[in-house]
């Protein structure tokens, strides 16, 4: 009888871990616009007005977990692909502030965001090969 719960209990979590999937959400304004996001960068598409940009507020990204045994980089490209930003050490929660989200904008039409995680043990770092995750790409209206 042991056997049998501890069995079923054993293969519910690798079945649970196995369909878990990391996800992420993407917020402006403090209204959620895009929920469980996970990379698809065909579907992650938000379009924002420059009367948005002009509000107070932020856009801000929520990852769903924080890995405090990972280094999280978060990065920002424009359509031709030149890199024009990058952020660190972000934890589970990331944000940017309209003002500063203009200034990306300048002379731009879109922003594509990735992340990029490495472990913090320089040993298990080393090992790895670094690819960037697309979170989602803003488009300028």
């Amino acid at each position: 009888m042991k056997k049998t719960i501890l069995t079923s209990l054993l293969c519910w979590m690798i079945g649970t871990n196995l369909n878990a999937q990391y996800n992420w959400c993407v917020s402006h304004n403090g209204k959620v616009r895009l929920h469980k996001v996970s990379e698809q960068p065909a579907k992650n598409q938000l379009t924002l007005s420059e009367s948005d940009l002009k509000k107070s507020g932020y856009f801000q990204i929520k990852f769903n977990r924080s890995d405090t045994s990972m280094h999280r980089t978060i990065l920002v490209d424009d359509a031709s692909g030149s890199g024009i930003g990058s952020w660190e050490e972000v934890k589970r929660s990331w944000r940017i502030s309209n003002k500063e989200l203009a200034k990306l904008f300048e002379e731009r039409s879109q922003l594509k965001f990735y992340y990029t995680e490495i472990p913090r043990d320089v040993n298990k770092a080393m090992l790895v090969r670094v690819r960037p995750v697309h979170l989602c790409t803003l488009n300028r209206k």
